[in-house]
């Protein structure tokens, strides 16, 4: 019966490998920007058609957006304008974010691959 190679990953190790690989995987900014514009404009439309059908004394403050996305209303037109430059608006918190946290994750195993380099190099001249 043939000994397991100590340094080939077996079954287990090597699906913890993978994971840790995707743990540590890169976000694409352009997929979680669209996917967070989605969301938003998909929820400015929901919110102007669900205070327009359940509130029309209009008690509930929609009209705040206005302020904010320029050509909103609680109308059909003004809903589409909200749920365009909502749109716009979480594509680049979704891109900024993606790309922050590939910042953050990428100086910090920077820091981590430093921090190993230093010791091993410690040890090696702690021999000279």
């Amino acid at each position: 019966m043939p000994l397991p190679d100590q340094n080939s990953p077996s079954g287990p190790t090597l699906a913890i490998e993978r994971q840790v690989a995707l743990v540590f995987a890169p976000l694409d900014k352009r997929a979680l920007g669209m996917a967070l514009g989605v969301c938003t404009a998909l929820m400015i439309l929901l919110v102007t058609a669900l205070s327009a059908v359940l509130d029309p004394s209009e008690t509930f403050p929609v009209h705040l957006l206005d302020r904010f996305f320029y050509g909103y209303s609680r109308s059909v037109t003004g809903a589409i304008a909200g749920a365009f430059w909502g749109f716009i608006t979480g594509f680049c918190w979704g891109w900024f974010l993606a790309f922050a946290r590939n910042f953050v994750l990428a100086f910090w195993l920077m820091i981590m691959r430093v921090r190993d380099d230093m010791a091993s190099s410690r040890v090696f001249l702690d021999h000279i």
